[in-house]
């Protein structure tokens, strides 16, 4: 059971990396970190609709209105119907949760060091792709938006946050790292925890203190025989590809 959960926690991980790392963007000279964001909610409205966003994290399904259908994960936006206050349409999903095409990104037309345009084309508007240009604007005087500007015209929308957040950074850790670290800590406290509590609970030694020491085995096992499997397929095939060059040349 402590084996699902890690490897669903791993699982999980991964989508996170695959969020982190997308929202991260360098243009030139210019370093884009919009994870920067990823702890706010911003809301912006028009006569039928109020729309909410977290930028390059997971919006608050609270801030989505009421559904009799459970919302879909991965949801970074989201539109409510004010009149009824229901959930009307996703806007757009992070990367890493089966919602392609991925998260488009390209600096500011506005010129470089002044931000960037993220576009997402993975939610449907009347079965039809909706388009969602979100503009992020460099502005050192805003460290915590809490509003932005909505337009649409059928189906497309165009949004604008002007933010800190939307500013070039210097350096920082990547999210590959941080998911190397992640994974390296998850391990470490799957073998040690495995371990202590084989030796002192269970009274193990030798081979048997590692966690589920039968399953690792069965994984090298099957590893063996899949590397083994695979040699003798090139083998053979690089030698049926000799033999049939053979025969071209002598005909």
């Amino acid at each position: 059971m402590a084996l699902f959960y890690l490897i669903l926690t791993l699982l999980n991980v991964i989508q996170i990396d695959s969020s982190l790392h997308s929202c991260r963007q360098t243009f030139g000279s210019n370093k884009y970190d919009l994870n920067q964001l990823n702890h706010l909610t911003l809301f912006g409205s028009d006569t039928l609709f109020r729309y909410a966003l977290t930028p390059c994290g997971l919006v608050s399904t609270d801030n989505c209105g009421k559904s009799s259908m459970p919302f879909d994960k991965g949801m970074t936006s989201c539109q409510e119907r004010v009149s009824a206050s229901s959930f009307e349409s996703a806007m757009g999903f992070l990367d890493g949760y089966g919602k392609p095409p991925n998260l488009e990104f390209s600096e500011n037309p506005q010129g470089p060091g002044t931000g960037v345009l993220m576009t997402m084309r993975n939610a449907k508007c009347n079965q039809a792709p909706r388009i969602v240009n979100i503009t992020f604007i460099c502005d050192k005087n805003i460290p915590n938006p809490t509003t932005m500007d909505v337009q649409e015209t059928s189906c497309q929308f165009a949004i604008t946050v002007k933010a800190a957040g939307a500013c070039p950074v210097k350096g920082g850790i990547t999210g590959g790292t941080i998911f190397i670290i992640i994974l390296l800590v998850l391990v470490i406290i799957y073998l040690l925890g495995g371990i202590l509590y084989n030796r002192f609970q269970q009274k193990q030694t030798g081979l048997a203190l590692l966690p589920h020491p039968n399953f690792w085995l069965l994984v090298i096992v099957l590893f063996t025989n899949g590397c083994r499997v695979s040699y003798s397929f090139i083998r053979n095939g690089c030698r049926g590809t000799s033999k049939s060059s053979g025969a071209y040349e002598s005909v």
